[in-house]
C-alpha cells in the first residue's frame, strides 16, 4: 500500500494533491487525500533505485506523522537505512576501494559513500560534499538513540539524508539536465 501511495503522490504532486496516512483501521493504513501548499523541491522524482525511493517516501511520510520522541527517533532509523541502500546501489569495491584499508560490511555506509565519492567527487574542491555525506550519516545514528528527539532534529536529519541521496543520484549520472541540449 506504501508504494502504490508513494506512485499515486508522484502523479498528483503536479496537481497539488497527495495522500496522506490518516488512521489504521484493523493494523492497515487508511488514507486522506489532501491540497499541497509546499514548492516543488529540486530532484523531486525518484532515484530509480526502487529500494532507496520506497524507503525515502516512507521516511517522508513518516516525518509528517511523528509526535513523539519514539517517533522521532525511527525517522532517524529511516534515513540510516536510505543511506545504507544507497551506499550499497553505488559501492563497487574494484572501483572504490576503502580509503583505510579496512573492507565495509553490506551495511557500512558511511565507509561505502566515503570510498565511492573520494573517487567521483576527488580533490579539495569536493570536501565539503565528501564530508556532509559523513554528517549526515552521523545525525542519522545520533537520532537514532536521541530520547528526547524533537521534530527539529528528525527534519535537519530527514534534510541531511536527503540531500546526501541526491547528491550521489546527480554523482552517479541519475540526474541530468537535459534542456542543455
Amino acid at each position: 500500500a506504501l508504494e502504490l501511495v508513494g506512485m499515486y503522490n508522484e502523479q498528483l504532486r503536479p496537481d497539488g494533491w497527495e495522500l496522506l496516512r490518516s488512521a489504521e483501521i484493523s493494523g492497515r493504513p487508511v488514507f486522506r487525500a489532501q491540497k499541497t501548499t509546499r514548492e516543488v523541491e529540486i530532484f523531486d522524482e525518484p532515484t530509480g533505485w526502487p529500494r532507496v525511493d520506497r524507503q525515502t517516501g516512507e521516511l517522508r511520510l513518516r516525518l509528517r506523522e511523528a509526535s513523539t520522541e519514539e517517533q522521532f527517533q525511527s525517522v532517524g532509523h529511516l534515513c540510516r537505512e536510505a543511506l545504507i541502500s544507497v551506499a550499497q546501489a553505488v559501492y563497487d569495491r574494484q572501483r572504490y576501494p576503502p580509503l583505510d584499508g579496512m573492507e565495509p560490511s553490506s551495511t557500512d555506509a558511511k565507509r561505502m559513500l566515503d570510498a565511492y565519492l573520494s573517487v567521483e567527487l576527488a580533490g579539495g574542491d569536493h570536501a565539503a560534499a565528501r564530508k556532509h555525506a559523513k554528517a549526515a550519516f552521523d545525525l542519522a545514528n545520533e537520532l537514532q538513540h536521541k530520547r528526547t528527539a524533537i521534530f527539529r532534529d528528525a527534519a535537519l536529519c530527514a534534510e541531511a539524508a536527503l540531500s546526501v541521496i541526491r547528491i550521489v543520484a546527480i554523482v552517479s549520472g541519475r540526474r541530468e539536465r537535459t534542456d542543455l541540449d
